[in-house]
């Protein structure tokens, strides 16, 4: 269980509590970089010493948080000397992979399964908090993660106009994103395969006369098969661990 905290930590400090425009300053200001280790720091402190001991944790947390820190700097060098959208978006992907695979190489390489705390060993015995843990984990992906790749993923194929229109867009339409992988997860979790094809339609049936607009049918298709496929997978993923 303690791989899905650290999980969970790490995309709570890389997506939920690290805002757009501390993501853009990060690539323009060296200090915006460091105020966001720090946050990382943080999380990742009350994510992994309540549940190891700390002479276990001690050296995993300072490679992942040095390492982060260290990904994330290489990572605004790149993007500020190749500013192009398959570079920023291949930035991205590898940035994500090679965080979580860090962190998922250190659980094994350190055997942090077998150095949990007295706190962490009674809540394990609770099959409520599994599977809270689990729930959260896919609740913060599909919620703040996956939003981050979809704007990614639109910016890296939808032409310079539709980009900026996306940009100046109210917020009300990634809500409805957000909120759809969630429901999506929801039916999964309870087997209403069937049931989520009534929320594409009722979703459909809103943008019914805007969908005459070819490019912007071709838009709204894209980013809901995304939605939809990210919420597919992760829910089936975790959902084998509930």
């Amino acid at each position: 269980m303690i791989i899905f905290i650290m999980l969970t930590a790490h995309f709570l400090a890389d997506f939920t509590f690290q805002s757009a425009k501390m993501a853009q300053k990060k690539l323009v200001d060296f200090k915006f970089l460091l105020y966001h280790a720090l946050i990382y720091a943080g999380i990742f402190l009350a994510g992994i010493f309540p549940f190891e001991r700390f002479t276990r944790a001690i050296f995993p947390y300072i490679i992942i948080i040095c390492s982060h820190f260290l990904i994330d700097w290489i990572r605004t060098r790149i993007e500020k000397k190749y500013n192009s959208k398959p570079v920023i978006f291949a930035s991205f992907i590898v940035d994500q992979i090679l965080h979580t695979s860090i962190i998922a190489a250190l659980y094994y390489a350190f055997d942090l399964s077998d150095g949990t705390t007295s706190l962490s060993d009674h809540l394990e015995n609770s099959q409520y908090f599994n599977r809270f843990v689990i729930l959260l984990l896919i609740f913060v992906i599909l919620w703040d993660a996956a939003a981050v790749f979809i704007k990614k993923l639109f910016a890296y194929i939808i032409t310079e106009n539709s980009g900026d229109q996306d940009d100046s867009d109210p917020q009300i339409g990634r809500i409805i994103g957000k909120l759809e992988r969630i429901i999506v997860s929801i039916l999964i979790l309870c087997n209403q395969f069937g049931a989520i094809g009534f929320v594409l339609t009722a979703k459909s049936i809103a943008r019914y006369k805007q969908l005459e607009d070819k490019k912007f049918a071709e838009k709204y298709l894209l980013g809901t098969l995304t939605s939809v496929l990210f919420a597919f997978i992760t829910t089936i993923v975790l959902k084998k661990f509930l």
